[in-house]
């Protein structure tokens, strides 16, 4: 029994040694500091933890990262500065790097990774370091040797010395400046480190010997002050805060200034661009040239001799329309005359009026207008331009017949039998007070020597008579026809009583033409009146129709 003990405390005083001496190496390699290298926007970190692969990879995902994917040379360059160098008597390390194969798949020695996939699921990358051709299957994971760097693919739940961290970020910060200062940096995946040069977004900066603090942002990646006073710090540290310039004065005491166009804002620190449009006073425009306000002035207008203010121009005194112009402030409009319109080019085309039908025979246009005409045996109505009516210039004249109908010009009558229009003698009629001169289609009146034609274009009355200035009886010169005034009212006595049979003699004579024309002819006249200029009062004629068409009244184009 006593042996028995003697055996154990033997074993037991043997082992805590090598017990304690472990744990003694273990807490020196936790105690040193975490290799880090950041490479642009990617950090790598070696984590010295003795883990199965699966919780190995859980203190990579805890700080927002996961294990190491080896893609290209640039990731090797940065695993060749975090592994620890080969000792002698320390033995191989090893540590899981984010490369595994499928627990239902085997390798495949065809391809760079052998089949394997990394922890992204990707199994692209034109780097590999395998030790030796993998050939067991089932799940399977992959470690780095310290010093070699090879890879070698083992069962995934043996223990290793640690396990390489990489932690991506959208950007990063650059080195913070402080001359002739220390400057502790601390990472988000919890490693602090001072020689880093790129830093992730939410690290936090402690300088030394000035005591402040800065945080990486993850909006502008730079570095903005945690506990930082009010205005510019020392100009030796990060520009003093300075956005633009920093100078000290000979005191020592910082002072920030902006470059031309920005001016200082309240925390005398930052720089605001100055726009100095905004008290240039232009009417319409501002620009800035060299930080320098010039004023502009929209279309249409031009610079006033104050170098602000805005004039319209008259484009019109360039003539740049064709026919009209009319200015506008800051533009014009053209137009056109009447019998024209405005084309596409502000020329004035030329409006062909007789596309419109407005002539009733012929229509002729011509620049800016246009004129109409009729055709032979018509002439143009002196009541409407636009319209024509039929006339003649001879004394008989072929009538105008339209299917069965037959009509005559104005002052014609109709021939039924042979359809021909023969001239009206209207003298035979006593239209007129004295002398009647027949015209074809019309007639026209004068008066003796010694009266005057009146206004109605029929009558005659004593030259002087409408002057209210009485008759003076005069002696007759000799050689006259005229007679004295003892007799000058007999004669218009004689006169007046001519006249009155004249008038009853018409009527007997119309009676009796009447009579004799129903047997003859027919009377036709075409519709709208036309007479001479010199016949002011309209004169009516009665229809005279033949028997067969007593009962039918004819229509006259006109």
């Amino acid at each position: 029994m006593r042996g028995d003990m003697l055996l154990f405390c033997l074993c037991l005083s043997t082992l805590l040694p090598l017990g304690f001496s472990e744990c003694k190496r273990r807490r020196q390699e936790l105690e040193e500091p975490t290799p880090t290298v950041c490479v642009s926007t990617v950090c790598y970190s070696l984590q010295r933890q003795c883990r199965k692969f699966n919780m190995a990879r859980t203190i990579c995902k805890n700080d927002g990262g996961d294990a190491m994917t080896i893609t290209s040379t640039v990731a090797a360059d940065a695993l060749a500065m975090l592994l620890p160098s080969e000792t002698p008597n320390a033995g191989a390390q090893n540590f899981w790097i984010g490369l595994q194969l499928h627990q239902t798949s085997c390798p495949q020695n065809d391809s760079l990774l052998r089949g394997y996939r990394w922890v992204d699921d990707k199994t692209s990358g034109d780097y590999a370091n395998w030790t030796a051709e993998p050939t067991a299957c089932g799940r399977r994971c992959v470690t780095v040797s310290a010093g070699s760097r090879a890879w070698t693919d083992r069962q995934c739940n043996e223990k290793v010395d640690g396990v390489l961290c990489e932690y991506r970020y959208a950007g990063s910060c650059g080195e913070l400046r402080a001359d002739n200062g220390t400057v502790t940096y601390a990472t988000p995946f919890g490693v602090n480190s001072s020689q880093l040069s790129q830093l992730p977004p939410g690290t936090v900066a402690w300088v030394e010997p000035w005591g402040m603090r800065f945080q990486c942002s993850n909006l502008s990646w730079t570095w903005q002050p945690l506990d930082a006073p009010a205005g510019p710090w020392s100009c030796r540290l990060e520009n003093g805060g300075c956005q633009h310039h920093c100078e000290e004065e000979p005191a020592g005491t910082p002072r920030c200034s902006c470059k031309a166009g920005y001016r200082l804002q309240q925390d005398g620190r930052g720089c605001q661009r100055f726009n100095a449009c905004e008290g240039a006073g232009c009417q319409h425009y501002c620009f800035l040239q060299d930080d320098v306000p010039y004023c502009l002035c929209k279309d249409g207008y031009r610079l006033d001799n104050d170098s602000k203010s805005c004039l319209d121009v008259d484009e019109c005194q360039e003539k740049p329309c064709d026919q009209l112009c009319i200015n506008s402030p800051g533009s014009y409009s053209c137009k056109c005359e009447p019998g024209y319109q405005l084309g596409s080019d502000n020329k004035c085309e030329d409006i062909n009026e007789c596309k419109e039908e407005l002539c009733e025979q012929r229509c002729s246009n011509v620049a800016g207008s246009y004129f109409c005409s009729c055709y032979g045996g018509f002439e143009s109505d002196p009541e409407d331009p636009k319209r024509c009516v039929f006339y003649a210039d001879t004394e008989t004249y072929d009538a105008r017949c339209v299917g069965l109908t037959c009509y005559c010009p104005v002052g014609y009558i109709l021939d039924d039998e042979t359809n021909t229009c023969h001239d009206i003698d209207e003298c035979n009629s006593y239209y007129c007070d004295q002398e009647c001169t027949n015209t074809f289609g019309s007639f026209k009146c004068d008066c003796k020597e010694g009266f005057e034609l009146q206004e109605d274009g029929i009558s005659c009355e004593l030259a002087g008579s409408g002057d209210g200035q009485e008759l003076v009886s005069q002696p007759p010169v000799p050689g006259s026809s005229v007679p004295p005034a003892s007799q000058a009212g007999l004669s218009l006595g004689v006169v007046l009583g001519s006249i009155f049979a004249v008038a009853v003699l018409t009527l007997v004579l119309a009676g009796l033409g009447h009579h004799l024309l129903t047997k003859r002819g027919k009377w036709r006249t075409p519709h709208g009146a036309y007479r001479p200029a010199e016949l002011k009062q309209d004169v009516t004629l009665d229809q005279v129709t033949s028997g067969c068409q007593s009962e039918e009244k004819s229509s006259v184009p006109t």
